[in-house]
């Protein structure tokens, strides 16, 4: 069977199915409540589609600049794919970074993505910036400077790919402090997508992998219980003596 697990990454599967923010759950239907447009530009239009969950009846807001085609107000029509032609969502889904790292960090993830797919590259670039300082900052990576945080991260976790802390220590312009307005230059859209499959990559060695790791260690251990109860509950075979007699 092929592997379909990057759907899970996705907010709209297609035009009928997709994963909620509100109610968290995944691959549940949707309807095309409503829409409507407005001139982004004197070039431009932008067209709003409201989505409402049919599992919880919430309702989301989601900005595109191509009219999407539709029969009806319950569901989209044709074969596309909708995450790439929104721009823009209200929530934005966090179904793209683990609801286990922690929640300042996927918020700034979250939003720097929203931005980087809008092109707004500053926005984007101090959003990454204050994730990193963050992830410093949480798990307590110690240094004068920024360099010398990222290195203690890569000492406390020698199982992570080091690789993945090679990148993060190199990223120009960064320093060990607080976002300054001015005081260095927005990076350009390659740069920030590498930044952040980069830190998506170490939050989910530091904070996902060992979850996963001790649910199935748990898992195994209640299994091998059940059937260690399971056995001592079987009676005890009858002595061949009382057999016989």
């Amino acid at each position: 069977m092929t592997d379909q697990s990057h759907l899970d990454n996705k907010y709209f599967i297609d035009w009928h199915i997709y994963n909620c923010p509100f109610c968290n759950r995944r691959h549940v239907s949707y309807d095309l409540f409503d829409t409507s447009q407005f001139d982004w530009s004197n070039e431009k239009t932008c067209y709003i589609y409201i989505v409402r969950c049919r599992s919880c009846e919430q309702k989301s807001m989601h900005l595109s600049y191509e009219k999407l085609d539709y029969s009806n107000h319950s569901q989209f029509q044709g074969n596309i794919d909708l995450d790439t032609k929104i721009f823009y969502s209200v929530p934005t889904s966090f179904f793209t970074v683990d609801s286990r790292i922690p929640n300042v960090i996927r918020e700034l993830i979250t939003e720097a993505e929203g931005c980087l797919k809008m092109n707004f590259l500053t926005g984007a670039s101090a959003c990454m910036r204050k994730a990193i300082y963050e992830l410093t900052v949480i798990e307590k990576a110690e240094g004068e400077h920024y360099e010398d945080r990222i290195k203690a991260l890569k000492g406390k976790y020698p199982s992570i790919d080091s690789t993945l802390f090679d990148v993060l220590a190199h990223i120009q312009n960064m320093t060990s402090d607080k976002v300054h307005e001015q005081s260095w230059e927005k990076w350009d859209s390659q740069n920030l997508t590498l930044i952040i499959e980069t830190l998506k990559a170490v939050l989910h060695e530091i904070y996902v992998l060992p979850d996963e790791k001790k649910k199935r260690s748990n898992l195994v251990q209640q299994l091998k219980e059940k059937v260690m109860d399971k056995k001592n509950e079987q009676p005890a075979p009858i002595p061949e003596a009382e057999v016989k007699s």
